[in-house]
């Protein structure tokens, strides 16, 4: 009888948990939702913001300057900034992004120091010992409202200051909602080709235009806008497919729960039946003996 009982709350146990993964599928894939409009939107501003760029490249003279487009003969001091959650329980989304920078630092021979989004992020630098100049952890759920504006304009900062020669972003770009993918990106310096519009952007067709104030006044003030927009963008991404991974992740839960609850109510019909089958040779066994 005590097996039945232990497979009684087991039983229950699983049921409770299987409770609490279903619940967290619906609450991730409502947040996906929001999250991947909200990644959606910011994706057409910024391929749109692309092609305003790509028109002025056309016109700018051949002696415009920029500290943000002027690359390090020799790339000495490193910043990469590292997005990953606040929170476990959505797969293989931490690991992947963590694993990744962890190599970048550890293959690297060039001095990096790290800025940290997400208490995973946190936590990865505290085990590793990566050298961190920021570290943001209990980041809101809303992704626009990150300190994206900080990170940028330091960054900035330092590298018009000669203090880093490059910036790199490691965070999760959103696919689909069962594919999400680890991205390395160079922010700083701004190249030509990472401005550059992909076949699928370019599909909508652009006249020519005439700017106003010149070219190269625009250029530097919409390069920042553009840099800033990338920014914003990585952690716009890396939250729909914290969500993606998540909801993936507790309906994985979910079944496996399932699977075992039907292995587990087999498991006390079969216990059960072995248990009334000797109660009742034990009966007749008895019945025999008194005759």
């Amino acid at each position: 009888m005590s097996g039945l009982k232990a497979i009684r709350r087991r039983l229950g146990s699983v049921k409770n948990t299987k409770q609490i993964t279903r619940a967290m599928k619906l609450v991730s894939a409502a947040k996906l939702r929001r999250a991947q409009d909200a990644a959606i939107f910011s994706r057409s501003f910024s391929d749109d913001l692309l092609k305003v760029l790509k028109a002025v490249l056309g016109q700018l003279p051949d002696n415009f300057s920029s500290p943000l487009i002027v690359p390090r003969a020799v790339v000495k001091r490193r910043r990469i900034i590292v997005i990953a959650g606040d929170r476990g329980l959505c797969g293989p989304y931490n690991t992947n992004v963590l694993r990744a920078a962890h190599q970048e630092i550890t293959n690297s021979a060039v001095e990096t120091e790290v800025v940290c989004m997400g208490r995973r992020a946190v936590s990865a630098a505290k085990r590793f010992g990566w050298k961190t100049v920021a570290e943001y952890e209990s980041l809101p759920e809303d992704a626009n409202q990150w300190p994206v504006s900080e990170i940028f304009k330091k960054a900035v900062n330092d590298y018009s200051a000669e203090k880093i020669d490059e910036v790199v972003l490691f965070y999760t770009k959103f696919v689909t909602a069962m594919t999400q993918r680890v991205t390395r990106e160079v922010v700083l310096p701004v190249t030509i080709d990472s401005l550059s519009l992909t076949a699928e952007q370019t599909k909508t067709p652009t006249l020519p235009a005439t700017f106003s104030p010149q070219a190269a006044e625009l250029m530097t003030s919409l390069l920042p806008l553009a840099l800033e927009m990338r920014f914003r963008l990585a952690g716009l991404e890396s939250k729909a497919s914290e969500h993606a991974a998540r909801m993936s992740a507790m309906d994985s839960a979910t079944r496996n729960a399932d699977d075992l609850m039907g292995k587990l109510r087999l498991f006390y019909n079969r216990a059960r039946q072995s248990s009334i089958t000797k109660e009742l040779l034990d009966i007749i066994g008895g019945a025999e003996a008194l005759k």
